[in-house]
């Protein structure tokens, strides 16, 4: 938690209760102060996943994946975004340490979720 103080067991579960309920009534702002207050990771994961899947802003979920600290799915984005960057400037443009021989970069080398890559490239296409 920001403060420092540890929480009364009682108060964080009330806290997790009242947060649960305002993302099941789609109150997504309060739900993030609640999970937030009640430092309660599976409660932002569940934030990031609906930012993410729900409302395709990889971005903002980014920041609730990084809060509750979970790496698969910060690696998963940003992965993602290296990707759609490599397409925007250009493949020859883009080099990474991990390149092939003759310096190109292969979208093969990035480990991303189908999903996330197709999202990625449907938000390529629309920038167009």
């Amino acid at each position: 938690m920001s403060d420092n103080k540890i929480m009364d067991p009682k108060e964080r579960a009330s806290l997790i209760r009242e947060g649960n309920a305002a993302f099941n009534s789609k109150d997504y702002y309060k739900a993030k102060e609640l999970f937030l207050k009640a430092d309660y990771k599976d409660g932002l994961i569940r934030l990031g996943d609906y930012y993410m899947y729900d409302k395709n802003m990889p971005i903002l979920a980014y920041g609730y994946y990084k809060k509750a600290g979970y790496a698969k799915k910060i690696d998963e984005i940003f992965q993602r975004m290296i990707y759609a960057l490599s397409v925007w400037i250009g493949r020859d443009k883009f080099k990474t340490p991990e390149a092939t021989e003759n310096n190109e970069l292969d979208p093969n080398d990035f480990v991303v979720h189908p999903i996330l890559k197709q999202k990625a490239l449907d938000i390529l296409k629309n920038s167009r």
